[in-house]
């Protein structure tokens, strides 16, 4: 990933491009969506379990999480580009939902890596996120297993092992309504993973 300054972070150049040639250039939601996440993370985490050393962990973790973010969007987007045989992949992209649960699980990679003090499912909290709709992403970053260091990608297969067994089956999880969408059937595996 390249850097813009010192401790900043951007997309490859081959990313860039892959931005270009969408119908709707999700550059600058990306960088706006990732400056409000962190910014409410670092607000919260100051507020909450804040001093002068996990504040500085937290704004670590910040700038790491969004360079994962990056690289794991960019091999993602490669992925998709390939799978659909399109250039313009907009409407991923530009997925609020599957973006924030993204910027979330690269929040979370770097809070383990830097083990800054934060239980999960906290991050989801405090963005507002149903575990339900992040296990989903966890399920597409672990696809990406090559690229994870091995203790990041044990975290988040128990991350999502938690979730299946019972954080995606709590009274308020949009499960339910997936579940009720589908005459009250479970969802199969390619509806849940839409």
């Amino acid at each position: 990933m390249e850097a813009t300054g010192p401790g900043c972070f951007a997309p490859s150049d081959c990313l860039t491009a892959i931005f270009r040639e969408c119908s709707r250039d999700p550059t600058d939601v990306i960088r706006t969506r990732l400056r409000s996440m962190f910014n409410t993370f670092l607000q919260h985490h100051r507020n909450v379990a804040g001093n002068e050393r996990t504040n500085g962990l937290a704004g670590r973790c910040c700038r790491q999480a969004g360079i994962w973010y990056y690289r794991i969007l960019e091999k993602h987007a490669i992925q998709e580009r390939r799978r659909l045989g399109i250039a313009d992949i907009s409407c991923i992209l530009n997925n609020e939902l599957y973006q924030c649960c993204l910027v979330a699980c690269c929040l979370e990679i770097a809070i383990k890596s830097n083990n800054l003090p934060c239980d999960f499912p906290l991050l989801l909290e405090i963005n507002n996120l149903a575990p339900y709709h992040f296990g989903k992403v966890i399920e597409l970053v672990l696809r990406l297993r090559e690229c994870l260091p091995r203790t990041v990608f044990r975290h988040l297969a128990k991350l999502e092992e938690k979730i299946l067994e019972s954080l995606a089956w709590t009274s308020g999880s949009p499960l339910w309504e997936d579940i009720r969408a589908n005459d009250g059937r479970l969802p199969t595996c390619q509806q849940a993973g839409h």
